[in-house]
């Protein structure tokens, strides 16, 4: 487009002897520009030597039009949100019965004016900033394109007559102060979804039955192994354990840790949450590592996978009890299965991520050698990942831990119990008490993988 902001090319010309650009840069300048060289080379001039504020008469007549031309949405956005404040301001003296319209018309035009007045004084430091990224990415937009003006424009329509009507008139149009709906539509909507999950607890009640029987075996089983050991046992196997993963730091935190739970009587409940935590994570893996290695080789399944893991980790965790003591009552496997929705999402992601970072070359050499596509899996990609993995492991483990206390809620007992008891008595001391526990076993768990993939790793 010819240059629409006639403004820009002033007065003077280059500097010739205290120019601070050279011939190259100067070049690379007058094709970022495209229109307006002269201005803008003098003025890059004069803030490369320190002086960084210089009025750009186009940028405080056009506003948010000059902004939006050149890129600078920053600005664009600044200058649009002042013209709308003082536009409302005026606009409220025609629309109220106040007793002195004048001042508000004077202060409307006060915060126009110094707000053009501010922008136009830094458009030149913005806009010098646009260049200079310019340099680094060549691909940034740059110079002035009708195609942005009309963006800009459409934006300014889009916003200012509606948002200046909105703060400024006495009385507002309905379908403006509030979204035009049907209250039937959630109605209907939310009586259909409670028929559907009707029709699924019926017809799959034996499929349901199972998957409780499972995990109500498994958790049976850890709590015998966790609370049905003697406690000097399963602190010497909790304290090797450390040791193996971690070295003696671990083991001295562990052993701190340990007789806090056990001094202030949380031990068996501790271990009942370690065990619900343990059956979480042992579903996460099995299904999460699986998932995450198909979505790593296939591209088309990971564009899929991907929105569903966005709202498992976007979704509120009280959400997923819903579903959870529709299909499966209350009591733990309940809670373990609202708690495996929620912690899954980063053992899926953090599997896949580390499969895919394993150098391509390596995997080529493999198959050069004739490795099958499972010997390469199992051999070198699982291998090479397993610091990722592990990562997996740790976030799922710290997010099950984290849907302790909403378990809680439909039965899952342990330290959660204690929490939730604690709020609904105000109890503020039984339930930091309760918290710190839960604190020291995710830390617990967190030195002992931590510990594990720094070994990995070195």
């Amino acid at each position: 487009m010819s240059d629409s902001f006639k403004q820009e090319a002033v007065t003077s010309s280059v500097p010739e002897k205290t120019s601070s650009l050279s011939s190259k840069e100067v070049d690379g300048l007058k094709r970022f520009l495209g229109s307006s060289t002269e201005y803008y080379l003098q003025s890059f001039n004069e803030i490369i030597q320190g002086k960084k504020y210089k009025l750009n008469i186009a940028a405080a007549v056009a506003g948010p039009l000059w902004a939006a031309s050149r890129n600078v949405w920053f600005l664009f956005w600044a200058l649009l949100v002042t013209d709308i404040l003082g536009c409302i301001s005026i606009a409220r003296s025609l629309w109220s019965a106040d007793t002195y319209p004048e001042a508000s018309v004077a202060v409307g035009l006060g915060v126009l004016i110094i707000g053009r007045l501010i922008g136009g004084g830094v458009a030149n430091s913005f806009y010098y900033k646009l260049y200079c990224k310019w340099r680094i990415t060549p691909s940034v937009l740059s110079g002035s394109t009708g195609n942005r003006v009309m963006k800009g424009t459409a934006l300014i329509a889009a916003i200012y007559p509606l948002t200046i009507y909105k703060f400024s008139a006495t009385q507002v149009i309905d379908a403006l102060d509030s979204f035009p709906t049907n209250r039937k539509i959630a109605s209907t909507t939310a009586k259909s979804i409670d028929a559907f999950v009707e029709w699924l607890t019926i017809s799959f009640e034996d499929i349901f039955d199972s998957i409780t029987w499972a995990i109500r075996g498994m958790l049976d089983f850890l709590e015998l192994l966790f609370i049905g050991t003697p406690w000097p046992v399963m602190a010497l196997l909790l304290l090797l354990l450390s040791w193996k993963m971690a070295g003696w730091k671990v083991v001295a935190f562990t052993a701190a840790a340990l007789t806090y739970l056990g001094a202030f009587g949380f031990w068996d409940k501790s271990m009942s949450t370690m065990a619900l935590v343990g059956a979480s994570v042992f579903i996460c893996l099995i299904i999460g590592a699986p998932l995450g290695i198909l979505a790593a080789k296939k591209p088309r399944f990971n564009r899929i996978l991907n929105p569903i893991l966005d709202v498992m980790q976007t979704m509120p965790s009280f959400v997923y009890l819903i579903p959870a003591i529709a299909f499966f009552s209350i009591g733990k496997p309940p809670a373990v299965l609202a708690t495996v929705v929620f912690a899954m999402p980063p053992m899926i992601r953090l599997t896949a991520l580390g499969i895919q970072q394993v150098s391509p070359s390596v995997i080529e050499a493999m198959l050069a050698f004739g490795a099958s596509p499972a010997q390469v899996l199992f051999k070198a990609q699982l291998p090479l990942a397993m610091p990722s993995i592990m990562a997996g492991i740790n976030q799922s483990i710290m997010m099950s831990l984290s849907m302790v206390v909403v378990a809680a809620l439909i039965g899952a007992g342990g330290l959660g119990y204690d929490v939730l008891s604690s709020l609904q008595r105000l109890e503020a001391g039984k339930g930091l008490l309760a918290g710190f526990a839960i604190v020291l076993c995710a830390m617990i768990l967190d030195k002992i993988i931590r510990g594990r993939v720094e070994s990995n790793t070195h």
